[in-house]
């Protein structure tokens, strides 16, 4: 397929590279599909990188699945599948915000079960680590009329028109509601840290996150550690895209 959609349903790869170096499975923020990290597929082709973006159910080519709202069931669905979503070759992991969490607890799970293939660094965007409190807003539980517009409010990235369209506001709902519920009743579980080389991405002017948190992912590694801070808010890892994947370029090359 031209667009380079894998036909199973975990994972798309925008580029797909048979005799990639590398792979680079993506997870996305809560309320994004797969789409959100095509671009990268093109930007890391030329580095022999090939870009594996998750796709979660309940939106986009799973738009008939029910959404998971549980970090646990997620993060067990995720392993499940990593044959197919790693394609059993050699990999690393990028999560942002909600991906953060579950690629931070997926790889915990994968080093429990054992076995080949398991991610050979992290990177992590947009979240604190699970030791430090959060400090998201608690949205889920409000009302339908309230919910999306707490949503703009807080992050920024929801149009007017989509909130104001009914239809459109009737499909995202469900889908942010569940995610903003997987992240709100996450418990971490206090597990050792990983030998997984860790870096972690954060925005300067990310109101949920401060880079003296985000140097507190440091305990949950024993391997290599980095934190770096990059012009932007929540969503730095768009705005500014291509310092971001410099940085993994650089971490991956040295692999």
């Amino acid at each position: 397929m031209s667009s380079g959609t894998s036909q199973r349903t975990w994972v798309t790869i925008p580029r797909p590279q048979p005799a990639a170096r590398i792979r680079l499975v993506c997870l996305p923020h809560a309320g994004a599909g797969a789409s959100a990290f095509f671009p990268w597929g093109a930007a890391l082709q030329p580095a022999g990188i090939e870009v594996r973006s998750v796709q979660y159910p309940g939106r986009e080519n799973r738009l008939a699945e029910a959404c998971i709202d549980d970090a646990g069931a997620m993060v067990k669905a995720l392993a499940d599948a990593w044959p197919e979503i790693s394609g059993g070759g050699r990999c690393a992991l990028y999560g942002h915000s909600m991906g953060s969490l579950l690629g931070f607890e997926l790889a915990e799970e994968l080093a429990k079960r054992g076995g080949p293939n398991q991610p050979v660094h992290l990177f992590l965007s947009g979240h604190n680590p699970p030791h430090v409190a959060s400090r998201l807003p608690l949205l889920h539980t409000l009302p339908d009329g309230e919910f999306l517009p707490a949503v703009a409010k807080h992050y920024g990235n929801l149009p007017a028109e989509l909130i104001a369209d009914r239809e459109l506001a009737a499909l995202i709902s469900p889908i942010l509601r569940a995610d903003f519920k997987l992240v709100d009743e996450y418990h971490w579980q206090g597990t050792g840290p990983t030998a997984t080389p860790l870096t972690i991405l954060g925005g300067t002017n990310d109101p949920w996150t401060t880079e003296t948190e985000l140097a507190e992912w440091s305990r949950h590694t024993r391997g290599k550690f980095q934190a770096r801070m990059f012009p932007g808010d929540h969503f730095f890892h768009q705005q500014n895209r291509a310092a971001v994947l410099a940085l993994v370029q650089q971490e991956i090359a040295a692999l």
